[in-house]
């Protein structure tokens, strides 16, 4: 039987991606809430951008790590 625990761990796995995705979006859309524009001074573009890059990196790597996971034969897909 495959380890729950690590089906566990691959759930909120996903759960962080939905969410750290709908930050990158709100993010890209300079938008947090419907009608609340964001405001990102000069100042801080460039953190801001690097935020970014790091936000997407992380994606990525939730990707990859999900990928893996729902690639390998018989393991519980929970929550799909």
């Amino acid at each position: 039987m495959p380890d729950t625990a690590y089906a566990t761990f691959i759930e909120d796995c996903r759960d962080q991606r939905a969410a750290l995705t709908g930050l990158i979006e709100a993010l890209q859309g300079h938008r947090m809430d419907p009608g609340a524009p964001i405001v990102i001074p000069p100042e801080l573009a460039v953190a801001t951008d690097a935020v970014m890059q790091s936000f997407q990196d992380a994606r990525q790597a939730l990707n990859r790590l999900i990928d893996a996971y729902d690639a390998l034969p018989d393991t519980p897909k929970a929550g799909r």
